[in-house]
C-alpha cells in the first residue's frame, strides 16, 4: 500500500501547476560543497549545518563557463551537459553515466600495485518547488592500499563504502547506493526519506553526526520558522557485529542477518544575528531486541555554533556530551574562508578535533554511537587529538586539492601525519568528470612499541560522481 501511495504522489506531481523553478537535491562532498561557500555564505547568514542539501538555494551542479549551443551533440555531452537532459519550466530529469576508473601503486612498508574498475549511473528528477528526487548505483571492483586492508578487516567491511566480498583477500568486489526522495510542503515542512549519508555541522569533520559511516536508511522532518530551523532524523541502522541467530545461546547457531539498532536525531538551529547561528544536538540510539545488560537507550548533547565576522570568514566550532559527569566529550574549533586574498575559488580550511577516552560508547555495545561498526562521529571513535588543513583552488577547468592531517589517538597513542595532493582537469561539471592525478603520504606510528609504518600512494585515472570517503585513519 505504501508504495500505491508513493505513485500516486509523484503522479499527481508530475501533472503539478508550473513553477519558477525547482529544488535540487546536492550528494554530500565536502570538497564539492568548499566550491560552492560563495553562494552558501555570500548574501547573509543562513542555516547550513544539516548535508546533504536539497534545495534552490545553491546550484547542484555548476557550470564552468557559458554553454555553447553551437557546439556538436557529442561535445555538449562530454564537456556542458547530462548525458540525458530535460529541462522545462515545471520539472528536469538528468541521467548520467559514472565511470571511476584508477590505476596506482602503493610503495613503503608495503608495495603493491592498487585499481579501481566501477561504473555507475545517477538519474535525478525535480518538479517545481516542490519535489526532489536522486538516485544512485555503482558497481565496483578494487584493490587497495594496505591501510584500508586493515581498517576493512578490524570493522568488517569497507569503511564508508559497504560490505565486499573476499574482503580477507584484499580483492573487493561489492556495490553501493544511494536514495533521496524529498517533498517540499512548506518553507515550515520539508519531508525527505534517503537511504544516504548524513553531515551536522560546517566542519570537515562533524562530533555530532559525519558522513564517515555508509549509507543508512532514514527520515527526516524539517522546516523552517522565522530565524528557527528544526530537524527531526529517524534513522535505521545494521549492526554486524550483533548478528540475529536462530539460538543466542549458542555461539554456532545459524546466523539470520545483521542486528538492527535505530537512531533518533535531533537539532535545532536559530540564527541570533547577522553573523551568528547557534544550534542545539540531541542523539538517541537503541537496539532491536536488545537483551544486553548495561542500558537500553545511550543518549547524547550538542552544540553547533557557526559565526561569520566578515562575509568570506566563517568560524565554527561543536562540542558533544555522553555523560557530563564522566568527563566523556568531545569538541570541534575551525575555521574557513573563501576567495582568499581577493583570488576567485581560492578556499581555505584549518580545524582541530578532540575527543576523550569512551566518547560515544556504551557499557552495552548493542547501543554505541556506531552503524554497521563504523563511528557515527569522527572515524577515530574517541580518545583522539587531531589538527588538520584543506586548501582547494579552481582556475577554468583545472583544480588543485591539498590536505595536511595530523593526530595522536588510541590507548597506545599512535601517531599520524597524512599529507593528499590531487590535481585534476574537469571535464564535464554536471557529473563531476574529470582526469586526476593524486599522492598520498601516510606515515604511522605507535609510540609505545615503536613500530612505524609508511606508505607513498600514487593514483591515476578518469573519474565521476560527487563521493568522497574518510581514508586519513
Amino acid at each position: 500500500m505504501k508504495y500505491i501511495r508513493l505513485t500516486l504522489l509523484c503522479l499527481g506531481l508530475l501533472f503539478a501547476k508550473a513553477g519558477q523553478s525547482q529544488i535540487h537535491y546536492q550528494p554530500y562532498s565536502y570538497e564539492h560543497y568548499q566550491r560552492n561557500m560563495a553562494q552558501l555564505y555570500g548574501d547573509s547568514i543562513t542555516h547550513t549545518a544539516v548535508k546533504p542539501f536539497v534545495g534552490s538555494h545553491i546550484d547542484p551542479r555548476h557550470e564552468i563557463g557559458a554553454r555553447d549551443s553551437s557546439r556538436s551533440w557529442g561535445y555538449r555531452k562530454l564537456f556542458q551537459e547530462h548525458l540525458v537532459e530535460v529541462v522545462k519550466d515545471d520539472h528536469t530529469f538528468y541521467l548520467d553515466f559514472m565511470p571511476d576508473f584508477i590505476l596506482g601503486s602503493e610503495r613503503g612498508t608495503n608495495s603493491k600495485s592498487l585499481w579501481t574498475n566501477t561504473r555507475g549511473a545517477q538519474a535525478g528528477l525535480s518538479i517545481n518547488k516542490k519535489f526532489s528526487l536522486y538516485v544512485s548505483f555503482y558497481e565496483n571492483q578494487a584493490r587497495y592500499a594496505s591501510f584500508i586492508d586493515s581498517t576493512a578487516q578490524r570493522i568488517g567491511n569497507l569503511p564508508g563504502q559497504g560490505f565486499s566480498k573476499n574482503l580477507h583477500s584484499g580483492k573487493y568486489d561489492w556495490m553501493n547506493a544511494t536514495a533521496n526522495l524529498t517533498y517540499q510542503v512548506s518553507d515550515a515542512l520539508n519531508l525527505s526519506v534517503a537511504y544516504d549519508k548524513l553531515h551536522i555541522g560546517e566542519g570537515y569533520r562533524s562530533v555530532l553526526v559525519s558522513d564517515n559511516p555508509y549509507n543508512f536508511t532514514h527520515a527526516r522532518v524539517s522546516g523552517k520558522v522565522g530565524r528557527w530551523q528544526y530537524n527531526s532524523i529517524w534513522a535505521y541502522m545494521n549492526d554486524l557485529r550483533h548478528p540475529r541467530v536462530v539460538d543466542a545461546q549458542d555461539p554456532f547457531s545459524p546466523r539470520l542477518g545483521n542486528g538492527v539498532k535505530y537512531g533518533a536525531f535531533q537539532y535545532v538551529d536559530y540564527l541570533a544575528g547577522d553573523k551568528l547561528s547557534l544550534g542545539l544536538f540531541h542523539s538517541l540510539i537503541w537496539a532491536q531486541n536488545n537483551q544486553q545488560v548495561g542500558g537500553k537507550a545511550n543518549g547524547g548533547l550538542g552544540l553547533n555554533v557557526k559565526y561569520r565576522p566578515l562575509p568570506q570568514y566563517i568560524f565554527y566550532a561543536q562540542g558533544y556530551a555522553d555523560e557530563f559527569s564522566s568527563n566523556r566529550m568531545a569538541f570541534q574549533l575551525g575555521g574557513k574562508t573563501y576567495d582568499l586574498f581577493g583570488l576567485t575559488n581560492l578556499n581555505l580550511t584549518a580545524e582541530y578535533n578532540q575527543a576523550a577516552r569512551d566518547t560515544y560508547g556504551h557499557p552495552n555495545s548493542r547501543i554505541d554511537y556506531t552503524s554497521n561498526a563504523e563511528a557515527l562521529a569522527h572515524p577515530a571513535g574517541s580518545n583522539f587529538k587531531e589538527l588538520l588543513g584543506i586548501a582547494t583552488y579552481r582556475w577554468n577547468r583545472w583544480e588543485l586539492y591539498g590536505q595536511s592531517l595530523y593526530a595522536r589517538y588510541g590507548a597506545e597513542r599512535s601517531n599520524l601525519f597524512y599529507q593528499e595532493l590531487r590535481f585534476s582537469y574537469v571535464m564535464n561539471p554536471k557529473y563531476n568528470l574529470r582526469w586526476e592525478l593524486g599522492l598520498i603520504d601516510r606515515r604511522h606510528k605507535n609510540s609505545v612499541t615503536d613500530a612505524y609504518q609508511q606508505a607513498t600512494i600514487v593514483t591515476f585515472g578518469l573519474r565521476s560522481s560527487f563521493r568522497t570517503f574518510h581514508r586519513e585513519y
